[in-house]
Formats: structure tokens, C-alpha cells, sequence
């Protein structure tokens, strides 16, 4: 039973499917299907091919370079050809009415048209993984067709991308747009503002800070790679009301919009012991929550 779960485990990755195109002295300008190709790094743009010993690994070590051709859901016959026959075998370029290439503008390779994505590569490293051989390629020029979907291979089958997006699971928040403004100036540009936030209660009294002429839970905002109860235990202190947190209390994923424009904020919030039940400043307890707290639903919902 083992073994068969192992034979099968990797039908059940989804992967797009690279046309790889190459050209040499001895086996000429060859294409070849390379399921295992996939972006693994952004700066500088690096893309990895994992393939075996054939025409098209000789083919990169002589020139150093390759085209990487992510096939659109109308190139599944394309593919197939490509992954049909190796180089030694047959000149797939060849082929009348097949691929239809034009020159890399970088690399002295052919390219494939009416892709998803092209990518002109230049080789910057190659090892031995397992049974496959990796090759790095830093992209020295690229484009892409908005109008194509990429082909998915999955579960032995090729697969069509839905057009459709799947809901992000974000709450809508109306809030006002003096509101939204300061919550747009401690987002500094972010794609997601990420913040931890305070949910203190004692004595039926609830713990908020000023936040302009509102109220709001006492909360920080967290940057990446900071941990979340430290950064917040410390900004309590800093407000001259130490607490300790301790359980998640709510995790919520919100676009706040005033309407017109909205920011996506992230807010852990922690269940808090608070030290003191002081009032004064910028945070004080309250008997009743006040209607002008912000996300008093949200962030308060089980407190």
C-alpha cells in the first residue's frame, strides 16, 4: 500500500507546462516539455527547469542559455509533440504546422509564439537533484499574453485555469473616509496592512485608545517578521498600560472602504490581561463601548 502511495504522490501536484527551447552545434534548435519548471526567485528573476541528461541539457551546457515558453490551455497538443520525441530522435522544429517560433532578442534561441509567458534565459547554475538535473537561468528578457490561460497538468490529465476567481474571504468594512485616511497613512504603501490588536476586559469594562476623534481597540502595527505578542505587549507599555496577551481572539481579514477606496488590513487580535485599570491619555476603560469605536463588531465580537 506504501508503494502505491508512493508511485502516485505526484499526480497530485498541479504544475504549468514549460516548452523549453534550446539550440546547439550538434543537436540544432530543439523543444522539449518540461513539466518541472517553476520561478524561484524575484530579484534578480531566476527561473528553474528540472530535466534529465537528452538533447536539451547538452544543448544548454554548450551555449549556456534556454527560452522558457509556459504553453497556454491551446498548446496541449504542442506539449504532447514536444514530450513525444526526443531530439536524437526526430528535428521537432521541423514539423510543418507546429510550433511557430521567432528569435530571442537576448539568447540565440527560437521562441515559441502565442504562449502564456516567454522567458529568455541565461544558465547561472546547474546540479544533480535526486534523479533530475536542475538548471538556474537568470531571465535577461521576457513577455507575456494577458488574453492566455496557462495549461495545468495535473492527476496524469491536462487542465484548463477557470477564468473565474475564487472569493479572498475578506470582510467588507464601511468605514468613513477620515477613517480610511489614517488607516491608509500606517499602511505606508503596504499591500496589506498587518496590525495586533489589544482586546482587554475587566470588571465589565472594556480597554480602547483615542484613534482621531473615534475609538478603537489599542492595537500596533506589526511589521514583517515581528513577533506579534512582543510587538504589542511593548506598544502597550509605551501607552502606560501594560498587559500580557495571551489567546488569539479573532484573526480578521478586511478590505476597510470608505466607498471610494479601501485598504486590506489584516488584525490579530489577543485576548489581554491588563495591568492597570487606570484611565487617562490616549487609553481608557470604558463601562459601556462607545457607537464612535471602530471594528467594535469585529474586534470585540466575543469579548
Amino acid at each position: 500500500m506504501q508503494n502505491e502511495v508512493m508511485d502516485n504522490v505526484h499526480r497530485y501536484f498541479a504544475t504549468t507546462v514549460a516548452l523549453v527551447t534550446t539550440s546547439g552545434r550538434r543537436y540544432g534548435s530543439n523543444v522539449m516539455a518540461a513539466e518541472w519548471t517553476m520561478q524561484v526567485s524575484y530579484d534578480p528573476m531566476i527561473i528553474a527547469v528540472f530535466l534529465h541528461r537528452s538533447p536539451t541539457y547538452w544543448n544548454i551546457v554548450e551555449s549556456k542559455s534556454f527560452g522558457v515558453n509556459i504553453a497556454s490551455d491551446e498548446q496541449a497538443e504542442l506539449v504532447n509533440i514536444a514530450g513525444g520525441y526526443s531530439g536524437t530522435e526526430i528535428q521537432k522544429f521541423a514539423i510543418p504546422g507546429t510550433f511557430d517560433t521567432y528569435p530571442g532578442k537576448m539568447i540565440k534561441v527560437p521562441m515559441i509564439r502565442k504562449c502564456a509567458l516567454n522567458a529568455e534565459c541565461k544558465v547561472t547554475k546547474i546540479q544533480k537533484v535526486g534523479d533530475h538535473v536542475m538548471v538556474l537561468g537568470k531571465v535577461l528578457a521576457a513577455k507575456f499574453d494577458d488574453s492566455k490561460l496557462p495549461l495545468i497538468y495535473t492527476r496524469a490529465n491536462y487542465r484548463r485555469v477557470s477564468r473565474s476567481k475564487i472569493p479572498s474571504g475578506r470582510r467588507n468594512v464601511r468605514i468613513s473616509s477620515e477613517q480610511l485616511a489614517r488607516f491608509e497613512g500606517l499602511a505606508q504603501g503596504r499591500f496589506v496592512l498587518k496590525a495586533a490588536a489589544c482586546v482587554a476586559r475587566s470588571k465589565g469594562r472594556t480597554l480602547l485608545q483615542k484613534f482621531g476623534d473615534d475609538w478603537m481597540v489599542p492595537f500596533v502595527v506589526v511589521k514583517k517578521g515581528e513577533n506579534y505578542v512582543r510587538t504589542l505587549e511593548r506598544q502597550m507599555r509605551s501607552n502606560c498600560a501594560p498587559a500580557s496577551a495571551s489567546r488569539i481572539s479573532v484573526l480578521l481579514r478586511m478590505n476597510l472602504s470608505d466607498g471610494k477606496t479601501s485598504v486590506r488590513a489584516n488584525f490579530v487580535a489577543f485576548r489581554c490581561d491588563a495591568k492597570t485599570l487606570e484611565s487617562g491619555g490616549a487609553v481608557r476603560w470604558f463601562d459601556k463601548v462607545p457607537k464612535n469605536t471602530i471594528l467594535r463588531k469585529q474586534l470585540l465580537q466575543d469579548a
